[in-house]
């Protein structure tokens, strides 16, 4: 699939249009031809109220893209540790492992983010 409306608001965290784009029924895990979701561009990007957005119209917070990359692991990558909280307090799942067996604390461990690593160790991962 290719990129939507919804797909390129959150990815350049637009959150007025991405809770229009909700309301009007937009298809929130909808999928790139890369896998990406709505949610993953925006915790990719750090886009934390476009996250909060897609995670209060109940997005898959643990959907893969085709690599096995969740939205958690995805913002542990680019260090954004706001966006790291918000999806473990939305029950993102902090032990899921991508496809080439990377999990979010190794990832945090590798990146030298202390700081999630910490968030990560606190919940018992």
């Amino acid at each position: 699939m290719t990129d939507t409306q919804l797909s390129t608001a959150a990815q350049f965290g637009r959150v007025q249009e991405v809770l229009t784009l909700i309301e009007a029924g937009a298809d929130i895990n909808v999928s790139t031809h890369l896998g990406w979701t709505p949610l993953s561009m925006a915790a990719g990007n750090g886009h934390d109220e476009v996250v909060k957005a897609l995670i209060a119209a109940n997005a898959d917070i643990d959907k893969t893209d085709d690599i096995g990359w969740t939205p958690s692991l995805k913002a542990i990558e680019y260090g954004h540790e706001t966006t790291v909280r918000i999806l473990i307090d939305a029950g993102a799942d902090t032990s899921k492992m991508s496809h080439s067996g990377m999990t979010p604390l190794f990832n945090a461990k590798l990146k030298g983010r202390d700081a999630i690593l910490q968030m990560l160790l606190e919940v018992g991962v």
